[in-house]
């Protein structure tokens, strides 16, 4: 049994105090578990306390926190971190929502993700508490921009306290986008085979483009440049031969594919004769080039009327070249027609060829020469000058005389035309026509050098009061022959022309006299542009000209 101890002895008399002579104390058998810290003061938010300076441990945010005079509770709150997020890469054209999960510390309940971009950010959809160190956020795809990119992540708490990643975490990177339709591509026409036809992808990022073949077959000898996409080298087919094939492109880790459709073509000739007015070539869609046959016609025939000599009309020239048609939907083709021989008859004229060949407006029995050939060519769209793509000049017209010598027409050009002979006075000759001017009349008191010279497309002619050859029409005309009391010169040639840029592999060849120009080649045919026969009274009409495409 315990004694019982006074402890009226252990008080002070004065102040009611233990006196330290009176306090013996000791501690037996005392450990420390160490879970017996001292603890504060807990509550939740709702629970608002009542004393300034009051300090707890906040159950709702998980932060301890002081109350300020004004009532208010200051939250003692870590600054959030975002260390990574689960995907990095966002397809912005890929349509719907973007459900990202973002690791950190400290993150709290209520709080809000943002993506902060170059000049702009933007809220998450909806943000989920998961832990401290983790919170799903989903956001639109389509909110995310190209220009934006990279995006920083940013956390903010309810309180306002907010952290964002170091650096960007999410690119944009969508899927390349096909520019080309799927199904059939344009023919792979002849001409093109090397060159060849064109898929086209593009990547919003401006990432670059690989292509590859995923199945199927590419025409046979025909290969995929895998940086251009251009198909080529396909072999020559007899026939329509049609392959299918499915392509990949790729920019980065993301693809697309497509199904396509090529056929190949035999070669195409197409033969355009004279018919005296234009005739139109329609480019078919994927044609990028043909290659072009002309020949202009030849000049008519002079006749000896009441004089003694009469001579040939000029032969036509020649132009061969491959024309680049990618930028031209339609090409106007010119078969130049044969100049008119003289018939010896007061009471009829010489007509103007088709094409730019001079005709003679003199309906007097003194007029006994041949009229210019017209110019055979290609145009762009329509006949004009400044449409010139291609063109075969025409020849000059006979003359004659009542003495002796050479009065032929110059041969169409070539490069120039060639000038008409009048070997009893020179000067009574056309010139050919040139790359810059049309040919020169003869000179003499009755011929205008107006009417008389050649121009833009067309030969020069005689006018009411003169005689002479007529000259063929050309890139510029020919000039046309003039008349003295002895003599009727023959009319000069029309020049050749091909387009510096538009036309490559182009040659011009010049005819001579009565020799047509490249009658060596596959595609001439008998008769075409040579240069009328003179006769004593009814000279032959030039051989029209003729125009070939192959493609």
């Amino acid at each position: 049994m315990t004694k019982a101890r006074d402890l009226s002895k252990l008080l002070s008399t004065s102040n009611g105090k233990i006196a330290g002579s009176n306090l013996d104390v000791s501690f037996e058998n005392i450990s420390d578990t160490g879970t017996e810290g001292t603890k504060v003061a807990s509550g939740t938010t709702a629970q608002r306390g009542s004393t300034t300076g009051q300090w707890r441990y906040n159950t709702t945010t998980n932060f301890f926190e002081g109350r300020n005079a004004s009532g208010s509770f200051l939250t003692l709150e870590p600054t959030p971190t975002i260390t990574g997020v689960d995907d990095g890469e966002i397809d912005s054209a890929g349509g719907g929502n973007q459900t990202l999960v973002i690791t950190g510390t400290n993150f709290s309940s209520g709080g809000t993700i943002s993506f902060i971009g170059a000049t702009a950010q933007f809220d998450a959809t909806t943000t989920t508490f998961n832990s401290a160190t983790q919170v799903t956020a989903v956001a639109p795809k389509s909110s995310f921009l190209n220009a934006q990119e990279p995006y920083k992540i940013k956390f903010a708490s309810t309180s306002g306290l907010s952290g964002q990643s170091a650096t960007g975490l999410i690119s944009v990177d969508n899927n390349p986008t096909w520019t080309t339709a799927s199904g059939a591509l344009p023919h792979m026409w002849d001409s093109i085979r090397t060159t060849g036809v064109t898929v086209t992808a593009t990547d919003s990022e401006g990432d670059t483009i690989a292509y590859s073949l995923v199945s199927g077959s590419l025409p046979t000898g025909a290969s995929l440049n895998s940086s251009t996409g251009v198909i080529s080298g396909a072999n020559a087919v007899g026939s329509d031969t049609t392959s299918s094939f499915t392509l990949r492109a790729t920019a980065n880790s993301k693809t697309v594919d497509r199904a396509f459709t090529l056929t190949v073509k035999p070669p195409v000739t197409q033969t355009y004769s004279y018919t005296g007015s234009n005739q139109t070539f329609s480019v078919p869609t994927g044609l990028t080039s043909v290659t072009a046959h002309i020949w202009g016609a030849g000049g008519g025939g002079a006749t000896n009327g009441g004089w003694t000599t009469s001579s040939y009309g000029g032969a036509g020239g020649s132009a061969v070249g491959t024309i680049n048609t990618s930028s031209m939907s339609s090409l106007i083709v010119i078969v130049g027609q044969g100049g008119e021989g003289n018939d010896d008859n007061a009471t009829t004229t010489i007509r103007n060829s088709f094409g730019g060949g001079g005709g003679n407006n003199n309906n007097s029995d003194g007029q006994y020469s041949g009229g210019g050939g017209g110019l055979s060519g290609i145009f762009n769209g329509s006949y004009s000058h400044a449409n010139s793509l291609l063109i075969a000049g025409g020849g000059g017209g006979g003359g004659n005389t009542s003495q002796s010598g050479d009065y032929k027409g110059g041969a169409g050009g070539g490069t120039t035309g060639q000038d008409g002979l009048s070997t009893g006075a020179t000067d009574k000759r056309g010139r050919g026509g040139t790359q810059s001017a049309g040919g020169v009349t003869g000179t003499d008191n009755t011929n205008s050098a107006t009417e008389g010279s050649g121009s833009a497309l067309q030969g020069g002619y005689n006018p009411s009061s003169g005689y002479g050859g007529n000259g063929g029409g050309g890139y510029y005309g020919g000039g046309s022959g003039s008349y003295s009391s002895s003599y009727m010169g023959g009319g000069g040639g029309g020049s050749g022309y091909k387009h510096p840029s538009l036309v490559s592999n182009g040659t011009l060849y010049a005819g001579s006299y009565t020799t047509v120009a490249n009658t060596g080649s596959a595609y001439y045919s008998s008769g075409i542009g040579t240069g009328g026969a003179n006769s004593a009274s009814n000279a032959d009409d030039g051989g029209n000209g003729k125009v070939v495409i192959i493609y």
